[in-house]
């Protein structure tokens, strides 16, 4: 009889080991951000579609804020954090055909 021990094994991709990622890259914080967004888009949207107190409240409406503003923070919040990734310092060190742009190239003088 054979007893199986679950192993955990951590493999790191590519040259980077696994690493814990800090609060402003982790998927925690545009998750909860979108979540209390969409609650209050379909609370809003919830109460302000019943047209009265004497309607009921209308769910579907609710559901549909709900879900509208959930996937439409989350797709703005990918994009802003996709425009927000910082260059490689190596790109600054000058090896294409504008080295720096502090020292631009010296044009020559054609006579």
């Amino acid at each position: 009889m054979t007893t199986s021990a679950k192993v955990e094994t951590e493999f790191p991709v590519g040259n980077n080991p696994k690493k814990k990622q800090p609060w402003s890259q982790s998927i925690k914080g545009p998750l909860s951000f979108s979540l209390i967004l969409a609650l209050v888009a379909g609370g809003v949207g919830m109460i302000t579609s019943t047209g009265g107190s004497q309607n009921e409240i209308r769910l579907d409406v609710g559901f549909a804020c709900f879900g509208i503003a959930f996937v439409a923070s989350l797709l703005v919040i990918s994009v802003l954090t996709m425009a927000s990734k910082e260059n490689d310092p190596e790109l600054g060190k000058g090896t294409g055909v504008n080295r720096s742009s502090a020292n631009p190239d010296k044009k020559s003088k054609k006579d």
